[in-house]
């Protein structure tokens, strides 16, 4: 049984993600796993694809819906039950949670893999753009805040760099990563723009295409980490004198 004094709000982070389909107002996680199956489907094939770069995985997230499970069981009101969303009857919540719980871990979501990506599963594979295209290159960004109303493109990318700096080693490989995956998905300006600029993350480019802009962030990216921090790895350096060359 979970020890409801050990659990936080942010140790539950994953099961929120994936529950996010029925985060609303007056919308519970159906009783019936035949309604929630196909509904969480994507979520669940995106969290497994980004479980390849590092992020969690699905037995993870598993064990978070069953302390939740065991958190509503105990105290419904345990703050780290907050925005994770309950049963349409309430009093199952425990049940579906871990009947959700298995279905992750039994692996039968995988009959469903011939359906077409959607918003919140792509979304997934960009959790730095959500975060820097908003803020450097959207609405209210800092790159086109009324100081720099004038600035280029180039100048709201170098604002990005040197605002990573000094952890550029460990921010912009991702950063570069992220700007070849936009591209591979996505093969015209009307499906990047509709994608980062509304339906996905309310980002922006600047005054640039984003069929330009994503090939010179990468560019500037890799650019700057051979002048300012290559090498950043050589041959031998993690070897102790124990090793076998």
């Amino acid at each position: 049984m979970t020890n409801p004094g050990s659990v936080d709000y942010w140790s539950l982070e994953g099961a929120r993600v994936l529950l996010s389909p029925y985060d609303r107002w007056g919308t519970g996680i159906p009783d019936d796993p035949a309604q929630w199956g196909p509904r969480l489907f994507p979520l669940i094939r995106g969290i497994r694809n980004a479980e390849q770069d590092g992020g969690r995985n699905l037995r993870e997230i598993a064990a978070e819906l069953r302390v939740a499970a065991d958190l509503f069981e105990a105290d419904p009101t345990h703050e780290a039950l907050g925005r994770i969303p309950r049963a349409e009857t309430e009093d199952h919540t425990p049940r579906v949670l871990r009947e959700i719980a298995e279905h992750l871990e039994i692996g039968k979501w995988r009959s469903s893999e011939d359906v077409p990506l959607t918003t919140g599963e792509l979304r997934l594979r960009f959790p730095r753009f959500s975060q820097i295209l908003p803020i450097y290159w959207g609405q209210d960004g800092v790159a086109i805040s009324d100081e720099m109303r004038d600035s280029s493109v180039e100048d709201g990318i170098r604002m990005f760099i040197e605002e990573s700096h000094p952890q550029c080693p460990w921010r912009l490989p991702g950063v570069v990563s992220e700007c070849y995956q936009a591209l591979a998905l996505f093969h015209t300006e009307d499906q990047l723009d509709m994608f980062f600029s509304l339906e996905g993350m309310d980002g922006g480019s600047g005054s640039a295409d984003f069929l330009d802009f994503f090939p010179l962030l990468a560019r500037r990216c890799i650019e700057h980490l051979k002048e300012a921090h290559s090498p950043l790895w050589t041959p031998g350096r993690d070897r102790t004198e124990g090793d076998v060359a």
